[in-house]
């Protein structure tokens, strides 16, 4: 009790703070309140690298997608004391502490080089902005003390002990080091306060400690990189100029630094000649004047250094200039190489097309054709599903495919009623194609090795009929057209007002696909066009793991060709030039070009003809067929797996719809063949699915229960007795059964046929039973179970034979005396 009570309580503090749960490695035990601050220690200090990428990623998709997950704004709601990065008001905060940094990077050097030292009297306005900027930071360290964030696992952290220990852990201290007045307590300390001397000029150096706060710059560039609704050209460029600023500016500032200790001598420095009687603002601009000529390596040699120390400032500020300006080439050049490379690799592979269509000598409209389709496929490749989610993972990408394509396969009527899961599996299994104008998809008389759905774009059928107009390729054509928007994926077909609408997205060629006969028509696009294709090979695989669903499809297939054909309205009828049989054996496929062009004409016609009358009624025979041989197919499999004991089979296809009494050709079901075989287990497994009959007979007249009995199988016997079964036995059969059994003197296969409740006062064709046999053979064992069975001792043969008869003529005294006991007791003789 004690026990309970206490599980109840660490359930519903877990409940009450589930982020106080911490996992223990050695024993994968959960408990309430320990923190989880060690473990993520030992986390941080193994994969540091891995926690500030988790860290910077997810704050950066925070700011970039504006809000967080669903579960995370219940969260929210629920601590309202608690700042949540994904706000509004923290997003404009943050804002104000990025650019408190940015004025922080210009103000702190500019004040080093520029400024008086001494900070006496600190009250004008240069101090009133470093007071703002250092307000501004203090609040920044207080919203972290309480800004929620994510940890490596990517979980939301929102206990404020935890926030509290993680940010003195991470930030804390260089945020401290930002805001410390290094600077005012050094000249307290050395009495420089106020003083305009060089120890003070030195001890400025310090205000340069505050550059740690530029890590929230850092961040900022991150979050703009991955921001796709910036483009990346213009972040670079916007971003090398700000570098190249701050990197001349910084240049500036040494330099009038360097010209100030030695108090602007004109002998001794590069600008000390100019700087008198000039403004703060003209000194500026001269020192940058000098710092962005040397910088772009003009060098008209107006400024030249005067001392070794202004020397050996311009020799290093020189060298690394190299450097940055490596850099910062380089970022752009790569910009204009990504493009020129697409460009020149797309021009390759046209180069390559045309060598390939000269060397194999084909011919215009081909080449064309090959060079629309390379154009198009490379033009889409960066935006194609397959390049773009194979960098998520199945999951994620399986979600997108049933967002994206889902309704649309919900909407055929071939996959009407079919299960979630197989839909699922299709989709992942399904590849999207692009296919420009003109290109066949299929041609009349080929057998269709992949299946497609079309979801955008256009295309047509064309049958080749005797008074059709002239197509592009110069043969004779007219056609029923396929019309959809990958917009609203809406579609529909008509062949000269005879076949209705067809719903939204649909298969074009499931007829061929599933029966494995030629196509009928020649499939070609009209405009650019998208399709969902999924191979042969491929279905079979996902049918084989959903039988149920593939018949289903197959049922909806049969539906749809018989609605179909029962709204057709035949309006022409043709003489046919050969007998029907010939037609429908595809010898017409072959015959453009031969003989008698009149005659091919009235063949062509005779096709299309012959086709529209009688091949939706040979389809429907094409499709019960398939349907026949993919149900024994899936028969056979399932009686194997019986057989074998195979139980993750069984379940996987009668969870998938499979009906578990089907039979094969002897009529055995997998019940029968589980009960040869004694798999207990298959048979407990089969009556846990609704509508299993274990009263089914094969051919022979043996039932489930009978083959246990026959096999000695008693756990079987017991579950198909508890389960209703029988041995479902004419009488004249469980006559000769029982008769054998007991004139072989086999009594456990007698008491197993007692058990199964046979009809133990049935009559041979002698009218003689089982119980004469053992009266005959002077078996008190088997006499004894079959008087205990409810046999009856009045029965006679047909030749007036009583088992006092039998009994007597085996001289079996005890037999005698058994029957006289149970005679006398029940009056009987």
């Amino acid at each position: 009790m004690e026990k309970r009570h206490l599980a109840s309580e660490i359930s519903f503090s877990n409940l009450a703070n589930p982020v106080k749960t911490v996992h223990f490695r050695e024993s994968g035990r959960k408990l309430p309140g320990v923190d989880e601050d060690d473990e993520e220690e030992e986390d941080e200090l193994q994969q540091p690298q891995e926690k500030v990428r988790s860290r910077h990623s997810t704050k950066a998709a925070m700011f970039g997608g504006g809000v967080g997950t669903v579960r995370d704004m219940h969260v929210a709601a629920a601590h309202p004391y608690i700042i949540f990065p994904w706000t509004q008001k923290y997003k404009i905060f943050w804002s104000f502490t990025v650019l408190a940094a940015v004025f922080t990077l210009f103000f702190e050097t500019f004040m080093v080089a520029f400024a008086d030292p001494g900070l006496a009297p600190y009250n004008d306005g240069s101090a009133a902005v470093d007071c703002t900027i250092m307000a501004i930071y203090i609040i920044d360290i207080v919203v972290n003390f309480n800004l929620a964030y994510y940890n490596q696992r990517e979980e939301l952290i929102y206990d404020r002990n935890r926030i509290a220990k993680h940010y003195i852990r991470t930030k804390f201290w260089k945020d401290i080091l930002g805001v410390f007045p290094f600077y005012a307590v050094l000249l307290a300390i050395t009495g420089e306060m106020g003083s305009d001397s060089k120890t003070s000029r030195y001890l400025s150096l310090v205000r340069l400690v505050r550059m740690i706060t530029l890590h929230r710059l850092k961040l900022l560039f991150e979050i703009l990189q991955f921001n796709s609704k910036i483009s990346l050209s213009f972040l670079t460029l916007l971003r090398n100029f700000f570098f190249t600023f701050v990197w001349v500016h910084f240049w500036a500032c040494v330099m009038y630094f360097i010209a100030r200790e030695y108090n602007f001598d004109p002998d001794r420095t590069a600008i000390g000649s100019d700087v008198p009687g000039m403004t703060i603002a003209e000194r500026y601009i001269l020192v940058l004047y000098y710092t962005i000529v040397t910088f772009t390596t003009t060098g008209y040699g107006d400024i030249t250094p005067m001392n070794a120390t202004e020397q050996v400032f311009s020799m290093v500020y020189m060298f690394l200039n190299i450097l940055f300006m490596a850099w910062i080439i380089g970022s752009i050049t790569l910009l204009v190489v990504k493009g020129d490379q697409k460009t020149g690799a797309y021009r390759e592979l046209l180069s390559a097309v045309d060598d390939y269509s000269r060397l194999n000598s084909f011919k215009p409209e081909l080449r064309k054709r090959l060079k629309t389709q390379l154009k198009l496929n490379f033009n889409n490749q960066g935006i194609s599903d397959e390049v773009v989610l194979s960098h998520f993972p199945s999951s994620m990408r399986r979600k997108i495919l049933r967002q994206l394509y889902m309704s649309s396969l919900m909407k055929t009527s071939l996959l009407e009623g079919v299960r979630i899961q197989f839909l699922d599996e299709f989709l992942s299994s399904c590849k999207v194609e692009m296919f420009g104008p003109g290109e066949e998809l299929l041609q009349r008389g080929s057998v269709a090795t992949e299946l497609y759905l079309l979801v955008g774009g256009q295309i047509e059928l064309i049958n080749y009929l005797h008074d059709a107009t002239n197509g592009e390729d110069g043969t004779k054509r007219t056609g029923s057209t396929y019309h959809s928007s990958i917009g609203d994926s809406e579609m529909h077909r008509s062949r000269s007002g005879s076949i209705p609408r067809i719903g939204p997205g649909d298969f074009i060629n499931e007829i061929s696909f599933f029966t494995g006969t030629p196509q009928i028509d020649t499939i070609r696009t009209v405009a650019i066009s998208k399709t969902l294709t999924i191979s042969r090979a491929a279905y079979k695989m996902i049918s084989d793991d959903h039988p149920g669903t593939a018949m289903k499809i197959l049922r909806n297939l049969l539906t749809k060709v018989e609605t179909i054909a029962s709204q057709l309205d035949y309006e022409q009828r043709v003489n046919l030039p050969k007998p029907l049989p010939v037609l429908q054996a595809g010898s017409v496929f072959d015959m453009s070009g031969k003989g008698d062009d009149s005659l091919c004409g009235d063949v062509n016609h005779a096709i299309v003809s012959v086709q529209t009358e009688s091949t939706l009624a040979t389809v429907r025979d094409l499709v019960r067929m398939h349907m026949e041989k993919v149900n024994d197919d899936h028969t056979t499999r399932f009686l194997f797996a019986a057989s074998r004991g195979d139980m993750k089979v069984i379940t996987l296809m009668c969870d998938q719809g499979f009906d578990p009494n089907e039979a094969d050709y002897d009529s055995r079901t997998a019940l029968m063949i589980s009960a040869v075989q004694g798999n207990t287990g298959i048979v407990k497994k089969l009556f846990s699915y609704e509508g299993t009959d274990p009263n089914k007979v094969d051919i022979h007249g043996n039932s489930a229960l009978y083959e246990a009995v026959k096999g000695g199988h008693d756990g079987v016997i017991e579950v198909l007795i508890e389960y209703g079964a029988s041995l479902c036995m004419e009488d004249n059969i469980a006559a000769s059964t029982l008769c054998q059994v007991v004139s072989n003197g086999d009594i456990v296969t007698m008491k197993r046929l007692l058990k199964a409740k046979i009809q133990v006062n049935a009559g041979d064709y002698d009218n003689r039973t089982a119980l004469h046999i053992a009266c005959s053979e002077g078996n008190l064992v088997a006499t004894k179970l079959l008087v205990e069975h409810g046999a009856d001792l009045s029965v006679r043969d047909r030749w007036g034979n009583s088992i006092f008869d039998e009994a007597k003529r085996s001289k079996s005294g005890q037999l005698l005396d058994y029957l006289e006991s149970i005679a006398d007791s029940n009056k009987l003789f």
